[in-house]
């Protein structure tokens, strides 16, 4: 998620309003410091997963902040440990596209008046479980009563000047890449809501996803990512944020993407459109990255060697336009489009 969400609690008080235009009021009327490094106010922050302060020795503080409900964000068949587990995820997940390690969480909760002393122990194991994961711990926050279960979280990591990632570093010729797989969520989350029954495995990347923290860390450190962003949003959206970023076009290849034969067999079974998942749905906590053509090898066989599947999708080019070569050999315009709380698409 990004900073289009940073304000999630003041969209669902003004439902005529769109996320841009809410952005674009708060933007209008805030400040910033001169400690602040990135943020609303800064030409790239607007396109950034978080705010960025600046410490000394050419350190970063990297916070970001994201929420879950129980009636907008959990699928069903999500557990309260599972929505525990996925409040820390989303908000490390923005970590991990600016290439940050995580130093801790807070949370602001907010439960309504039928809560059981069950449901909060669920909740606050599965935070507890995923933040060890990410080497990480939930240090503290603050508790209200509201209508739904609400989770918002904010996490904070620490990176340096050379070290940050951002959208708006990508370059011609650069490569395209995903991280894992990519439309499994998207399917499982399909699946859940029409109540159709599916293997656990697959299940599992709507109802256990993982941040690419790991990832993110190790190939940072190669100085081969030259742009990264998270895919919950869905692949189009985060290549258009890419591209708008940078000031750069990207083309991707149909054929290249990386989406499971079962994913796109049991899509058909029931007339669902597989790029249709991968690209436009979200729910996918992978990267995408744009590399160094001179360094892709070298970020393969690191790959190889930690055991991290990375695939090549595209490249960044001159031309202003996002673009996919379908496998007949046409080349389509993207939609920019991708989640969107108003506009569900299941």
């Amino acid at each position: 998620m990004d900073l289009y969400l940073l304000f999630s609690y003041f969209l669902t008080m003004a439902k005529e309003l769109n996320e841009i235009r809410i952005i674009e009021l708060f933007r209008k009327h805030l400040d910033s410091s001169p400690h602040i490094f990135m943020g609303l106010k800064s030409a790239t922050g607007i396109h950034e997963d978080a705010g960025v302060i600046r410490l000394s020795d050419g350190k970063l503080l990297v916070v970001t902040t994201d929420l879950i409900g129980r009636k907008t964000h959990v699928p069903p068949k999500m557990t309260l440990f599972q929505m525990g587990q996925k409040a820390v995820t989303v908000n490390v997940s923005d970590l991990a596209a600016m290439g940050a390690e995580p130093l801790g969480l807070v949370f602001s909760v907010g439960f309504p008046k039928d809560i059981t002393t069950k449901d909060v122990e669920d909740i606050a194991k599965g935070m507890n479980v995923a933040a060890k994961q990410y080497g990480t711990c939930v240090f503290g926050g603050d508790t209200n009563q509201t209508d739904d279960i609400i989770l918002a979280g904010t996490a904070i990591g620490i990176t340096n000047e050379e070290q940050i990632l951002l959208r708006s570093g990508a370059q011609e010729d650069d490569i395209v890449a995903v991280t894992g797989w990519i439309g499994g969520a998207a399917l499982g989350l399909y699946c859940l809501k029409k109540g159709i029954e599916l293997d656990f495995h697959l299940l599992q990347y709507t109802l256990e996803p993982k941040a690419r923290l790991k990832e993110a860390l190790i190939l940072n450190k190669l100085k081969a990512v030259t742009a990264a962003g998270d895919i919950t949003d869905g692949l189009a959206w985060e290549i258009f944020k890419i591209g708008e970023a940078s000031e750069k076009g990207i083309i991707i290849y149909e054929d290249h993407l990386p989406i499971q034969e079962k994913v796109i067999e049991i899509a058909h079974a029931y007339n669902l459109d597989p790029l249709e998942l991968a690209l436009y749905i979200g729910e996918d906590f992978e990267l995408v990255l744009t590399i160094s053509p001179d360094k892709w090898e070298l970020v393969k066989k690191k790959c190889a060697e930690m055991n991290i599947k990375i695939t090549a999708i595209g490249k960044v080019i001159s031309d202003r336009k996002i673009l996919m070569e379908m496998k007949s050999g046409q080349i389509i315009s993207l939609r920019k489009e991708g989640y969107d709380q108003f506009k569900t698409k299941f």
